[in-house]
């Protein structure tokens, strides 16, 4: 799971890849690099691009953001403070009070077989550097798949978990950063439902897609988590995998 602590400067790495989407309208994506930091004052990033032509983001426009250090995720929201165009194209972004903070990897999965049902809560928009005259440019392959119809949620098999996220044998592809709604079904127990979590990988595998996902506990009922975490903890110490 995620927890909220200050932005030390350490993790603010020059060079570190920074995503951007708008709060405030539709939600315009960018990718852009930590130049670096005042801490408790501001952050400097490289203004956006597309096509070699740099994108201004509007002062005082708000934008959820996160970047990957020291192996964590780190996510806060921040205000365009300002822009300028010399001697580079750069942004200059409000300083985070506090951010979240979701480790990678550092917590131990554990092999289960978890039947799971998830339905679209938000499906991503290709973002504004993947179009071009409305459309979109990249490669066939590196587009989103189309999302899953409501009345049809998607089944699948959990077949790893962990306090940050669980990984799901699924028929279907499922686009980065589109956020499910997930219900468990436990053998000889009700199921856990509504943990909402957010798609961070999809990759092929023979008959379907091994698809990686992150809880997002805030948007998640506290029973249903709570339980989800006692399973957790439990699953270590019984002889037998679900």
């Amino acid at each position: 799971m995620s927890e909220r602590k200050p932005l030390l400067p350490d993790v603010l790495v020059a060079g570190t890849t920074i995503r951007l989407v708008a709060l405030e309208t539709t939600k315009v994506k960018w990718s852009t690099m930590l130049i670096g930091a005042r801490p408790g004052r501001y952050l400097v990033v490289e203004m956006p691009h597309v096509n070699g032509v740099h994108m201004k983001l509007d002062d005082g426009t708000h934008w959820s953001a996160n970047f990957i250090s020291r192996g964590a995720v780190y996510s806060f929201n921040t205000e365009v403070l300002g822009a300028t165009f010399r001697p580079a194209p750069l942004l200059t972004l409000s300083y985070p009070e506090d951010v979240e903070v979701a480790m990678l990897r550092m917590v131990k999965r554990y092999p289960v077989n978890i039947p799971v049902v998830s339905k679209v809560v938000h499906w991503p928009k290709p973002s504004a550097e993947q179009l071009e005259d409305g459309e979109p440019h990249e490669p066939p392959h590196h587009r989103a798949p189309p999302p899953p119809k409501p009345e049809a949620p998607v089944k699948a098999l959990v077949v790893d978990i962990s306090e940050g996220g669980f990984l799901m044998a699924c028929p279907q592809a499922l686009a980065a950063d589109a956020i499910m709604e997930n219900n468990f079904y436990l053998p000889r127990e009700e199921p856990v439902s509504g943990i909402q979590a957010v798609v961070r990988a999809c990759r092929g595998k023979p008959g379907g897609y091994f698809i990686g996902l992150a809880y997002i506990p805030s948007n998640s009922p506290p029973e249903p988590l709570a339980r989800l975490n006692e399973l957790i903890t439990s699953i270590e110490n019984m002889p037998l995998r679900l």
